[in-house]
């Protein structure tokens, strides 16, 4: 299975478009000069600062659709979870690359391919039971 790195920092606020959306992102900028893999989604583990892993599905990029900055996020949806996440240091463990990340043509659209995306996280993450890949 391919390495990829692991990102940690304190999750900021954001658009709150993720949230609108119906999948609330924690989101943490990356350090200016990180090696970083190609842009995407992934589905990946965070680690809260209890210890506790959930599975996400993770964009790692300049967020297209919704910004013109050019800023590198990493930005987790974490399935099954509910919770404020604010300034808590979280720890990003990305492990399956989805898909390239790119513009859509609507916020609708982006809504659609999160969707499938948590899914395919959950797929590989989840299933079957008690099989954790990428520890």
């Amino acid at each position: 299975m391919e390495q990829f790195p692991v990102f940690t920092g304190r999750v900021i606020s954001g658009h709150h478009l993720g949230r609108r959306l119906g999948f609330p992102t924690a989101n943490i900028v990356v350090t200016p000069g990180e090696s970083v893999p190609p842009f995407g989604v992934y589905a990946a583990w965070v680690t809260l600062p209890d210890g506790s892993r959930h599975a996400a599905v993770t964009n790692l990029g300049v967020r297209p659709t919704v910004e013109q900055s050019g800023a590198l996020w990493v930005e987790s949806y974490l399935l099954d979870f509910s919770g404020d996440l604010y300034g808590q240091e979280l720890t990003v463990t990305l492990c399956h690359f989805l898909r390239p990340e790119r513009r859509f043509e609507s916020v609708e659209a982006l809504r659609e391919a999160i969707a499938h995306n948590a899914e395919q996280a959950r797929e590989l993450l989840l299933s079957p039971p008690g099989d954790t890949p990428c520890e």
